[in-house]
């Protein structure tokens, strides 16, 4: 059961995210801006009714459901494999934590409660939060642990032949 340690990486992850949208929350007012960087990064605490971008916004059942599937799959794939890469591990635990951290706020108050926004050469990125993180960070580990598995595979063929 070394695996288990991987999963503090989640609960870091949803402890951080939860308490992070409580404290803007409970010290801000919906929709409102406070600059931090200027023309750079602000906190706007804003309301998500869908999902990434507000794609299927209105559709929290269906998001919920989805997410309850990925969670799943994700915790069997964590465990099925005895010989997970620590990158695949970590990975799968980021998005674990980013996905629950947005599911408690779609199950408690039928959205995600988002608020770090940058603006980055003039280009406004969408309003997201910390479980947004863990999730884009835990996708991109991902990617870079299969292409890593998948040279060493292709380099163990080449020794076996």
């Amino acid at each position: 059961m070394k695996k288990v340690k991987y999963l503090i990486i989640t609960f870091m992850i949803v402890l951080v995210d939860q308490i992070s949208k409580y404290l803007v929350m409970t010290n801000m007012k919906l929709n409102k801006s406070i600059d931090i960087i200027p023309n750079f990064f602000k906190l706007t605490y804003t309301n998500n009714h869908g999902a990434a971008f507000s794609i299927l916004e209105g559709r929290q059942v269906l998001i919920i459901l989805v997410s309850l599937l990925v969670f799943i799959y994700l915790v069997y794939e964590l465990f099925k494999k005895k010989n997970n890469s620590r990158i695949l591990c970590v990975s799968i635990c980021l998005i674990l934590g980013g996905l629950l951290g947005n599911l408690i706020d779609r199950l408690v108050y039928s959205h995600v409660r988002d608020f770090l926004d940058f603006k980055i050469f003039s280009y406004d990125f969408a309003i997201f939060n910390i479980g947004d993180i863990g999730i884009v960070v835990g996708v991109v580990l991902m990617l870079i642990g299969i292409i890593l598995e998948e040279k060493d595979g292709d380099k163990n063929k080449g020794r076996e032949q």
